[in-house]
């Protein structure tokens, strides 16, 4: 008996060393971004999806009452993000807005995934943002216990740092502390034809936010270029699905968003490449 337990011991640490979570090769969910609309959606479930997409990414520039919110528009479960009214940061956090901030959060459906400012990594400091996570979290449990809170983080600013917020995870990791999840925004930009296990901003929130947080985690948006051409973005997304999958993500959710054309699966190859990974997908 002690030999067989001291076994399971080493497999799991072994587990743990290879920085793969015990929840390895679980079930994730599958989505997209796809527009302010349902024809939108509808035509993602139909082109990508095979009927197999569950999150939907949506966002609304500010705080709109429930009835105008855009997470009505479509989708079964919801992946929502939403800004201060008149991007009022100063006043959101200061409790001007808790009373619509509430209103909005009480119809959410439970499992919902919400967040004040996604990608907030351009437009504040941690020690502000964590500062909005916390006023949310706040708000938004005591109205609505069962949405769920995350932190959307901008990949392209943990390789960069090109607005100067991020040269330390100061701030940005209490964040993560307070959210029920951690997620990040991630493309493959013309000249970047890069798989997420190999972006450098992915490793480097990976390593100052995810592991230290011990949060779930996910991908709120990915988008790789048409410009790196259809065998180029199969192989980047089977890659990619492999290794969420592997690292025991919660969703996986792709931009099939209209407003950039340079994002959008278009091809019938690429389009059956993504029904075969929402085929693999959580459904309940």
């Amino acid at each position: 008996m002690k030999s067989r337990r001291t076994a399971l011991l080493i497999a799991f640490g072994m587990v743990v060393a290879s920085g793969i979570t015990a929840e390895a090769d679980a079930a994730v969910w599958v989505g997209a971004s796809t527009g302010a609309n349902a024809a939108g959606w509808s035509g993602a479930q139909s082109d990508i999806g095979g009927g197999k997409l569950t999150y939907r990414r949506s966002f609304d520039p500010t705080l709109r009452s429930s009835d105008k919110a855009n997470w009505r528009a479509a989708g079964s479960r919801h992946w929502y993000s939403a800004k201060p009214i008149n991007n009022d940061i100063r006043g959101y956090i200061d409790g001007k807005y808790d009373a619509e901030l509430r209103a909005l959060a009480k119809d959410l459906p439970a499992g919902t995934i919400f967040t004040v400012y996604h990608e907030p990594e351009d437009n504040m400091s941690g020690a502000t943002f964590n500062k909005v996570m916390r006023k949310t979290v706040a708000v938004v449990k005591a109205a609505n216990p069962g949405v769920q809170v995350w932190y959307a983080a901008m990949a392209y600013q943990w390789k960069t740092n090109s607005k100067g917020n991020v040269g330390t995870s100061a701030g940005w990791i209490d964040a993560a502390r307070a959210a029920d999840g951690v997620s990040l925004d991630i493309y493959a930009s013309p000249g970047n034809a890069v798989k997420i296990q190999d972006d450098k901003g992915f490793k480097r929130w990976w390593d100052l936010i995810k592991v230290p947080s011990g949060k779930p985690w996910g991908i709120s948006e990915r988008g790789i270029s048409a410009s790196h051409g259809e065998e180029k973005r199969i192989a980047i997304l089977k890659d990619d699905w492999a290794f969420a999958r592997e690292r025991g993500a919660h969703h996986f959710l792709y931009w099939q968003n209209n407003n950039d054309g340079q994002w959008m699966l278009t091809t019938d190859s690429e389009r059956a490449a993504f029904r075969a990974i929402a085929a693999q997908g959580r459904q309940r």
